[in-house]
This record gives C-alpha cells, structure tokens and sequence, in this order.
C-alpha cells in the first residue's frame, strides 16, 4: 500500500471517527431538572435541581430557587445555601442566620427533589 493509500485510509477512519463522536454526544442525555417545594417566610417556594446522573448515583450541577420572601434578607441566605447545597451534595444545610424560613424552606424542597431522584 503507497503512503496516499494510508493517508486516505487515516483522513476516513478520522472523519468516521468524529461522526461517531458526534452521534453520541448528540444522543447523550443531558441533565434532569428536578423540582422540589417546601415552606418559606411568605408561602411556598420551590427549588429546581440541575441533576446529572449516573446509574442510581447523581450529582447536582446548578439550583434556582424561586420564592416570595423579602429579597434583602432571603437572596443573599439562597446564594449561601445555594453553595453549600453544591458543595456537600445533599439537603444538609446549615441555617443561615435572620433566614430561618428561608433555609428551612429550601432544606425541605431539596430533601423532596432528591426524594424524586432516588425513586
């Protein structure tokens, strides 16, 4: 076989091999959206999980928080709760100080969004 032979045989099984790679990244599943709800200062909020998973495990990659409690004092409880949810992977929060309900509130929707996942 000449050397334009294997180059010819090498640019196919390249380009074959990235419509490959292509298909199944397309085809790959991105991740859930779970959503959980729980009680907070002024009424329901909901917590929507950016879930990847993996078999029966999972790990959360983002988090909103949707609510209705005063902003001042709840957004910046969410954006410390949001990190340690991250962080530690689960519903085990500390409670941020002059938020209670709101961190009470976001532990019980995250513990009832996970409670969907592990079903």
């Amino acid at each position: 076989m000449t050397k334009e032979g294997l180059r010819k045989i090498a640019v196919l099984a390249f380009i074959g091999l990235g419509l490959l790679l292509g298909i199944y990244e397309a085809n790959r599943p991105g991740p859930m959206l779970v959503v959980g709800s729980g009680a907070g200062y002024n009424g329901d909020l909901s917590v929507e999980l950016q879930v990847k998973q993996k078999g029966k495990d999972f790990k959360i990659i983002g988090l909103n928080v949707i609510h209705k409690d005063t902003p001042p004092i709840a957004d910046p409880a969410i954006e410390v709760l949001k990190s340690q949810i991250i962080r530690k992977q689960n519903a085990d929060l500390d409670i941020v100080a002059g938020a209670t309900y709101t961190s009470e509130g976001i532990k019980e929707a995250v513990e009832n969004a996970i409670e969907k996942i592990s079903k």
